[in-house]
Formats: structure tokens, C-alpha cells, sequence
């Protein structure tokens, strides 16, 4: 039983029978030719498919060794490239790729020795592949599968490969691209994917519904789109859930991504679709730009625009210096949309632009955005303290009953009503709007819950209280 990541649904466990795995690993083995002189390195957890299926079982099958990492870094990568014994194995997501081709360590390491390169989980941008094989005189193999299926679809690993595509069907695994109806799509046609075979899984652990939901008639529902070219060979297009639908016309995130990716200044990119109250959804790109490179959100906006019909175009570009990862190099989309949500919070507000991604999994779902035009009560003076504040747009003014005065103005950054949580006291203080105002709520549960979790929150607000229990005169109030 191999329990799935969970990072934006329940965690469920795959059932798998000790058939189903061994007969998996002899037809992979019947495509990728292994001995008992590979050695693998593998920097996944040994749950994921990509590293269980696809390198420990059937590397030792053969009698080869694995080679292990607990974490994956670049430093600690090349580290273990250099120790003995020589790695002739290696798979690795996208971004793993792409941190690991702009490290001037990894360039230097030897490669004489490696035969075979595994790549999945993503796709893979073409220039990435070109410089790889240019560094290394081996040529990525892209795959798809998932922990339900195993690997269903992969390039042939030492014949012809078409970069960019996810390859042939693995062996002894029928993979059907179909309509919403269950019936094939013609060549060339974008539909889901189902996958059917002896290494399937059985279900998902004491969850009947989410079995009939997934396992169909011997079919695995998979949830990936993709289309099968003139030659037989499988193009994975996206996640059905990360489609973005963008005032009624469908935008395949991972079509983006491949044209932004074309740029000479782009070494990694994410498109994720943030709620549009025009449109629907809207296209934001989040990219990491080549050392060096000089570019701007514009230039690539303009870049893509002359590649990609206008409704696919990004509405917004942002640079950034590291993607966020739910797994080694697995790039973590939902949390990028969360960021995107939420964006006027993380920039405005000092504390959340160096909050951890945790943090920011944890408090970003239980956020509460209200809207409050001028002159509207935001809290009442004595009401009980409930719920915490972000300040993201516009001011407030601070007044109390007993000052004939305006006792502070808040601006944006500013936080509030912490003070009432922590103490369990009721508010000392009315605030009011002076401009149309944005916040975001956090209610008193929350708020502890979150300060139990993560040291750093629970620093802030004990600094707050200390700041408020030592103030002096109205002006600090």
C-alpha cells in the first residue's frame, strides 16, 4: 500500500498487489535493459513510482545497486555523483533537471559511465533536453505514470525518441486517449487518459467511493490529457484539474509553459489559472530567469504573444528566484495559486514575504478576504476578540470612546485585532475605514492553531503583546 502525496486532496492509500508490482517491474525490464553493473541514484522517496517502480525493483531485479538520497539538493546530487561506486542510472523531475543543468558543479562532473537518464512527472522543455544530452553524450527518456497505474507510457530508451512527447505505451500496458463519453478521439485529438493492465492498482484503502470514482471496468481514470501523434507516440498535455478556462476557451498550462520556455532568458516556468471576475480564470506565469539575464515581465509577455493565440496569452509574469516543491523538484502548483490569490497580502504584509511555504500552506485556506468601502465600522469597540487582520489596500483609523482624537492611522501591512485573540479580551479600539479597504481575516482558532505550528508566527504575536503590555500614551494605544 502506497500512500499518495495528499498536497491538495486527502492522502489515499493505492493498494498493490505483490502481483501487480513484480509483474509490472519484468515488462518494464522488458524495455529498459538493466544489469547487475547499474547502479541507480535515486533522490525521490522510495513511495513514488518514479523511483519504486521505475529504478528500485527493477534494478535490483537484475541484481544492480541503488544508491540513495534523503533529500534532494544540488550540492548533495553532484556530492553522490562523485562517490563510488560510478552511477550509470539516474531519473529525475523536470525541475530537478533544470536546477541540476545550472550548477557549474554538476557540469563537471564525469558522465562517462551513465547510460540512461529517466525523466517524468513534468514536462520536460526541449532546450533542457538539448543541453543535457550535449553535456552528457546521453539522451533524457521522458516517462508518465502515476502510483496508481505505474509507468504507462515512455520513450523508448536506448531507440527513437521524440523529445517533448511521453513516448510509446509502456509493454504490456494499453493506455486509450479518450472523450468525455469513454470513446476514442482521433489522432491528434486532446482527451483523458485511461490506463488498463496487470500492474494496475486494486483500489484506494477503505475508500469505496473514490474506487469506483478512479477504477472503472479495468480501466484507471487517470486525470492526465494527452494525444497520440500519426506514429503511435503519446503527448502528455496537462492535469485535467490544472486546465485553465479563460472566458469559455480551454489553456493547457503546459502549451504556455513550452513557448515561454523557448526564450533564451527563461531556465524555468509554472502557469497556474488565478480567479478573474471578467474571464473566469487568467493565465499567471511564474519564471525563473538564466543567471545574468535582463528581461522583464513585459518582454516575455510580448515573447509568448507573437507565439500563442491572445487568449493564452499570461495576464501577469512574475520573476521569481526559486519555485515552491512538493516533492524533490516536483513544482507545487496549487501553492503557487494560492500565492497568486493572495498576492496583495504577501506583498503587502512584511511578515508573509519571508513566510515559509508551510506557513503559507497552512494559513492560506483559512483566510476570509472582505471588502469595506469608506466610512464602514471594521471593529466594534468591546466586541469579544474573534478574528485576526491583514491590512492589504487602503487605511483605517484607530478610535476609542473615551479619546476625543483619532488615536492611529493604519496603512497597508498593518495587522490587527491579534492582541484581543491572544489575551481573550475584548476590543479596546474602534476601527473604521478611511478608503475602500481589503483585508483578510484569520479567525481566533486559526490564529492559535497556526502559532502552535510555526515558531515564527508564534514570535510575532508574543512580540505584539509585549509591544502593547509596555506602550505608553494614546498615540501607541
Amino acid at each position: 500500500m502506497i500512500y499518495t502525496s495528499g498536497t491538495t486532496s486527502r492522502v489515499k492509500g493505492v493498494v498493490l498487489s505483490h502481483g501487480a508490482l513484480s509483474t509490472g517491474v519484468r515488462k518494464y525490464l522488458a524495455r529498459v535493459t538493466l544489469t547487475a553493473d547499474d547502479v541507480a541514484l535515486i533522490v525521490t522517496s522510495v513511495s513514488r513510482p518514479l523511483a519504486l517502480r521505475c529504478q528500485v525493483l527493477p534494478t535490483l531485479w537484475t541484481g544492480g545497486r541503488v544508491s540513495l538520497l534523503r533529500t534532494f539538493t544540488v550540492g548533495d546530487f553532484v556530492a553522490a555523483l562523485r562517490r563510488p561506486p560510478v552511477k550509470t542510472f539516474l531519473t529525475l523531475t523536470p525541475a530537478g533537471l533544470g536546477q541540476l543543468m545550472a550548477s557549474p558543479d554538476f557540469r563537471g562532473c564525469d558522465f562517462s559511465h551513465l547510460r540512461l537518464c529517466l525523466a517524468g512527472g513534468d514536462r520536460v522543455p526541449t532546450k533542457l533536453l538539448e543541453a543535457f544530452e550535449r553535456l552528457t553524450g546521453v539522451p533524457v527518456t521522458e516517462q508518465c505514470g502515476s502510483t496508481e497505474t505505474g509507468p504507462y507510457a515512455m520513450n523508448p530508451p536506448f531507440g527513437r525518441k521524440k523529445p517533448g512527447s511521453v513516448g510509446l505505451p509502456s509493454h504490456g500496458v494499453t493506455v486509450a486517449v479518450v472523450d468525455e463519453r469513454g470513446a476514442d478521439v482521433p489522432t491528434g485529438t486532446v482527451g483523458d487518459i485511461r490506463v488498463s493492465g496487470p500492474g494496475i492498482m486494486d483500489g484506494y484503502w477503505n475508500e469505496s467511493a473514490m474506487t469506483r470514482k478512479t477504477l472503472q471496468k479495468g480501466w484507471v481514470l487517470t486525470g492526465d490529457l494527452g494525444r497520440y501523434d500519426e506514429d503511435g507516440y503519446l503527448w502528455f498535455v496537462g492535469r485535467r484539474k490544472d486546465v485553465i478556462v479563460r472566458g469559455g476557451q480551454k489553456i493547457a498550462p503546459l502549451e504556455v509553459e513550452a513557448a515561454l520556455s523557448d526564450h533564451p532568458a527563461v531556465r524555468e516556468v509554472c502557469v497556474i489559472g488565478v480567479p478573474d471576475p471578467a474571464v473566469g480564470e487568467a493565465p499567471h506565469a511564474y519564471v525563473i530567469l538564466q543567471p545574468g539575464a535582463d528581461v522583464g515581465p513585459d518582454d516575455l509577455r510580448a515573447f509568448v504573444a507573437s507565439r500563442l493565440a491572445e487568449f493564452m496569452v499570461p495576464a501577469e509574469v512574475r520573476l521569481i528566484s526559486e519555485m515552491p516543491s512538493k516533492g524533490p523538484g516536483k513544482v507545487d502548483r496549487e501553492l503557487l495559486r494560492m500565492r497568486a490569490i493572495t498576492s496583495g497580502l504577501i506583498e503587502q504584509v512584511p511578515f508573509f514575504k519571508n513566510a515559509s511555504d508551510d506557513f503559507l500552506r497552512d494559513i492560506i485556506p483559512r483566510l476570509d478576504a472582505r471588502d469595506f468601502a469608506p466610512g464602514e465600522i471594521v471593529i466594534h469597540e468591546g466586541d469579544v476578540g474573534d478574528e485576526m487582520y491583514f491590512l492589504t489596500k487602503g487605511q483605517v483609523e484607530v478610535l476609542r470612546s473615551d479619546s476625543p482624537h483619532r488615536l492611529a492611522v493604519l496603512r497597508e501591512g498593518s495587522f490587527f485585532g491579534e492582541l484581543a485573540i491572544l489575551r481573550d479580551a475584548p476590543r479596546s479600539t474602534t476601527i473604521r475605514a478611511l478608503s475602500d479597504v481589503e483585508v483578510y481575516a484569520l479567525r481566533r482558532d486559526g490564529v492559535l492553531q497556526l502559532a502552535r505550528s510555526h515558531a515564527d508566527f508564534d514570535q510575532y504575536l508574543q512580540a505584539a503583546a509585549r509591544q502593547y503590555a509596555t506602550a505608553r500614551g494614546p498615540a501607541d494605544s
